[in-house]
């Protein structure tokens, strides 16, 4: 097989002994930052050159997302009021064998129970248990493959796993047999398959890392995260206005299966691939050589174990390339505070409003606001607090731009929000009324801004080519922590709600002061490259060690001494300097 030895394009470097692998000196690849400097604006120049040569709308953009991630949240968020009291009203006529058992008032006597919320929240738990086991075999998978085939095929089968959910809701909606509830079960299977809604929210930001500079990253991903939380904010009230004008619960079931379907035609027809052909070949060349490498060892046992090993993807955690214990350390730490605050929010989303409805006596109507109002407050801590902290630290407190770790404002968004979050938990579960009870959860908004700045900080500490991988590996950690929190806080509401409802607000507290204390661990601008110095230049003598022995070729390769060849741009039209 003869090797196609590919030519630097500006604003890249070739290292030898690598015929197809390009790097940019600003993607934080380098061991001595002394050797390239790079400035900001260079590196956003070098990010612009990569796509101007494209035309205008197959030019890649994370502003290209926002629409149809806003109007999959508002989709998604008009659902989750009325999805909850469909379930209630299943499994209420399941217990009493018939729907004819009750009518309105006694339904509010007979379903409006401890002892029927404490069902409704175990059958919640079967099903984020089948949802998020599903999400973790699949999630690292879909990030890898992200790498080699693009981020666009996987985004679009990400959005297409809500479209099949509901409409198999929709067949148990209009089902009239006692145990229709149990297409509940369905649904998280096929949601699970395709992803869920974590390998969309990473796909999307891996996405969002390709064309995007990392000193905006964190922007962009608050811009996407507050789409999120704006399609939350409307998508309920939308759901409440239809179901007051309509009086029939299926209608919104109707207009956001209609809405998906739209979505998914403009990811499949309309948005434009990030990742570069090149970029693609890299990734299919790299997995390629990996699988080469694990052909010619012998297939014994641990061979097969390791194959059969779900966890694998999570070594992305802690790299063993040469990458330097503090940048280890940092992604390690950024990792495990994502998980908790991923975990304790989707965990309790449900328990809360089981709560609310338990002890405030809440409708689909008021359900539907309370969240439409932790939407929108948290719509413009991102919109407007991200942004403004943001530029203030840039403006105020200056610092060097380092090309691997957080920045000040990184860490420090990351800590508030945390806090923020913690506290809120805690008002909530000392509210006496609904009133008191939404204003906690809004005091909370600014709890959202740490997610955002995680993901954009976590990109930062590994380089370019492995940014799909570090997502993936980090959606098998979220999506085992939704399935361990959905039971905990499940069978804690179910065994409390008689007596303490309020313990569930004590957890979750007491996990996101974990976090917090964590937090404090981050380590901010990461000096030097990414790789030990002791480990040879840019690393190459651990991958070295790691490499097969029986692999003639790649150890002369690697023994060669690494060189770089550098196509510096041109500046001012004149000749390259």
């Amino acid at each position: 097989m003869v090797s196609r030895k590919r030519v630097p394009e500006e604003g890249q470097v070739r290292l030898s002994g690598f015929d197809n692998l390009l790097v940019s000196p600003s993607s934080p690849f380098r061991d001595d930052r002394d050797v390239v400097s790079v400035s900001e604006d260079s590196v956003q120049g070098g990010v612009r050159l990569r796509f101007n040569n494209l035309k205008w709308w197959s030019r890649p953009s994370a502003y290209a997302l926002l629409p149809a991630f806003f109007l999959g949240t508002v989709a998604q968020g008009a659902l989750i009021a009325p999805a909850l009291n469909l379930v209630l009203e299943l499994v209420c006529r399941a217990n009493y064998a018939s729907v004819n058992a009750t009518d309105g008032e006694d339904f509010d006597r007979d379903c409006q129970t401890a002892e029927m919320h404490a069902k409704v929240s175990r059958f919640m738990m079967i099903v984020a248990l089948i949802q998020g086991i599903l999400a973790a075999l699949v999630s690292p998978k879909l990030g890898a493959l992200s790498d080699r085939i693009g981020r666009k095929p996987i985004i679009t089968m990400s959005s297409v796993g809500p479209l099949i959910s509901g409409t198999i809701l929709l067949i148990a909606a209009k089902s009239s047999s006692p145990h229709a509830y149990l297409w509940f079960l369905v649904s998280p299977v096929l949601d699970g398959l395709s992803g869920s809604a974590t390998t969309m929210m990473l796909t999307t930001h891996a996405y969002a890392s390709d064309c995007t500079p990392p000193a905006q990253r964190a922007k962009v991903f608050g811009m996407l995260r507050a789409c999120l939380f704006c399609g939350i904010a409307l998508g309920p009230a939308l759901g409440a206005v239809f179901l007051q004008l309509t009086d029939n619960l299926l209608s919104v079931f109707y207009v956001a299966l209609a809405t998906q379907l739209l979505i998914i035609a403009f990811f499949a027809c309309v948005l434009p691939e990030s990742r570069s052909r090149e970029s693609i070949i890299d990734a299919q060349d790299a997995h390629r050589i990996d699988a080469e490498f694990e052909a010619a060892g012998t297939h014994d046992m641990r061979y097969y174990a390791r194959k059969m090993n779900f966890l694998k993807p999570l070594r992305m955690l802690w790299p063993n390339d040469g990458t330097r214990y503090i940048v280890k350390r940092n992604i390690l730490v950024l990792a495990l505070i994502e998980t908790v605050l991923m975990g304790t929010g989707y965990g309790s989303v449900l328990t809360i409003l089981l709560y609310a409805e338990f002890t405030f006596h809440w409708r689909s109507e008021e359900a539907g606001y309370f969240i439409s109002l932790a939407g929108v407050t948290r719509v413009m801590a991102l919109v407007i607090a991200l942004p403004i902290i943001s530029h203030y630290h840039a403006k105020y407190r200056p610092h060097i731009q380092h090309e691997v770790g957080a920045t000040k404002a990184d860490v420090f968004l990351i800590r508030v929000g945390v806090l923020c979050e913690m506290m809120a938990f805690v008002l909530m579960g000392l509210s006496r009324n609904s009133l008191e009870f939404a204003a906690a959860s809004a005091a909370g908004a600014l709890g959202s801004m740490s997610s955002p700045t995680i993901n954009s900080a976590l990109t930062k500490h590994v380089a370019k080519e492995n940014t799909g991988a570090l997502l993936g590996s980090l959606s098998l950690v979220q999506s085992i922590s939704t399935i361990i929190t959905p039971v905990i806080f499940s069978n804690i509401y179910a065994l409390t709600v008689g007596s303490h409802p309020r313990t569930i607000f004590v957890v979750v507290s007491a996990m996101l002061g974990v976090a917090f204390v964590l937090s404090l661990m981050v380590r901010e601008h990461v000096d030097g490259g990414l790789y030990d110095s002791g480990d040879g230049v840019d690393g190459t003598d651990s991958l070295r060690d790691n490499l097969n022995p029986r692999d003639d070729y790649s150890a002369m390769e690697l023994d060669s001494e690494v060189e770089t060849e550098y196509v510096w741009p041109a500046s001012g039209g004149g000749e390259d300097e």
